[in-house]
This record gives structure tokens, C-alpha cells and sequence, in this order.
């Protein structure tokens, strides 16, 4: 009898729906899931690296300003190149995956379809 090894199935860290802001100059990243997954001081960068659904990686800058009361995280460094390599749009969304260990992130992205007066999410 032969055994299958799965992969070990991926859990979402976050998603976004993204805005012209996004698409054009960074990406706004949730503040929870960044003080939940992240270690970051405020002013100093982390590098992180995603997979998508091609096997290719992609490094990311995550970065925090550092003066003031509400972080607020964006990925800078990276992330641009993603965008227009994957044709994204403004509308199009970006979901952050934790594949079986928090060592291991991937990144899908998916486009809303109207089909028959239905919406649907297709991958891209």
C-alpha cells in the first residue's frame, strides 16, 4: 500500500482588498496581523519572503513608522514589482496564507468576476 503525503493545509493570515493606493505606491498591512505574526520596531524594516502559487518568492519590506501612536504597517521594498508582474488592479485581492508552519508564508491573489449577475473570486 502506497502513502500519500499531503501538504499541510494553508490557513489565511490576513487579506485586503486592494485600493489605487496599493496598486500604485504600497501596500497597507493590517496592524493585527502585524503585531501578531511580525516582531517590528517602529522605523525599522523587516524583509519577509511569500511563495505564490507558482513556486516563485517574493521578498517584501515590511515597515512601521516609528513616531507615531498608530503604526501603521506597509510593505514597501518589493512589493510594487509584484504588482505589475501579477497585473494587479485596484478591486483585485491579496491574501496572505501561513502554510503548516509560521516559516513558511504564501501569497494568492484573486480577481472579482461577474458572471450570470453573480461576483466570484477567480485566482490569478
Amino acid at each position: 500500500m502506497q502513502s500519500s503525503r499531503s501538504e499541510p493545509a494553508a490557513k489565511e493570515l490576513c487579506s485586503k482588498i486592494l485600493t489605487a493606493t496599493d496598486v500604485g505606491v504600497r501596500l497597507s498591512f493590517p496592524t493585527a496581523t502585524m503585531r501578531q505574526h511580525f516582531k517590528l520596531e517602529g522605523g525599522t524594516p523587516l524583509d519577509f519572503q511569500v511563495r505564490d502559487k507558482y513556486n516563485k518568492v517574493w521578498t517584501f519590506r515590511l515597515y512601521t513608522r516609528n513616531n507615531d501612536s498608530h503604526p501603521k504597517p506597509v510593505l514597501t521594498s518589493g512589493w510594487i514589482d509584484f504588482v505589475k508582474k501579477m497585473g494587479l488592479q485596484v478591486g483585485d485581492r491579496v491574501i496572505f496564507l501561513v502554510h503548516g508552519n509560521l516559516n513558511q508564508l504564501g501569497i494568492q491573489v484573486q480577481r472579482n468576476i461577474k458572471l450570470f449577475g453573480h461576483e466570484h473570486w477567480a485566482d490569478l
